[in-house]
């Protein structure tokens, strides 16, 4: 994921796009170095993470000045962004990076691991839970999004997952107009446009800066 994540917005950022819309929603998470080596490439400054054992004993990550890009960006979450997702999402938005649109996330605030045991069977063990930068101890609280947008149960079964990140989505639909608002904030533009729907690598959509006017 790092990996692809670092292309697609290299390939991007070569593209002139004007900021990012950030897919997490239902994404459940997955290595915590991954997570963190992600959110470097958004954020050029400040902590990223911060982990406590049980014995309090505290590990704080931050970025390295090795941004990829500091175009808007706008990250979408629901109640299936859990663990690394949230990672990612709490450090950006506690750092001002990014605005968060959506629902509130799981709230999986827990670093595990995975012990093998002598019958070839592993056992999942608790090491230390993890507080965005702000502090915040997100598990089983999750992280609310700077902008709500609920999702109901019949448009989420209407949606088809190629309909996911267009306009057609409404959830994208807000989140689209929060970049826009973002972008034009931050000068980039000086009229409306409309970006493109074509879903890119990483869960990543990107406005590009060519794209047509709105009406």
């Amino acid at each position: 994921a790092t990996k692809d994540m670092r292309l697609a917005l290299k390939d991007l950022e070569t593209k002139g796009v004007n900021g990012y819309v950030l897919d997490l929603r239902s994404n459940p998470g997955g290595l915590l170095m991954a997570s963190i080596e992600i959110a470097r490439q958004w954020l050029n400054e400040g902590t990223i993470v911060s982990t406590k054992t049980r014995d309090g004993i505290t590990d704080v990550k931050k970025a390295n000045g090795r941004a990829l890009t500091n175009k808007p960006l706008v990250i979408l979450v629901n109640e299936g962004s859990a663990s690394a997702s949230e990672i990612l999402s709490g450090a950006l938005q506690d750092n001002n990076r990014a605005v968060l649109v959506g629902q509130k996330t799981f709230g999986k605030g827990l670093v595990q691991s995975v012990r093998g045991l002598s019958d070839g069977s592993g056992m999942t063990v608790t090491i230390a839970k993890y507080l965005t930068p702000s502090g915040r101890d997100i598990h089983k609280h999750g992280i609310a999004p700077d902008v709500k947008v609920k999702m109901g149960e019949q448009e989420a079964q209407r949606l088809k997952l190629e309909d996911l990140g267009t306009r057609n989505d409404s959830q994208y639909r807000v989140a689209e107009s929060t970049l826009v608002k973002k972008v034009r904030a931050a000068g980039s533009i000086d009229k409306a446009y409309q970006p493109g729907s074509a879903n890119l690598p990483a869960a990543t959509s990107a406005a590009p800066a060519s794209s047509s006017a709105m009406p």
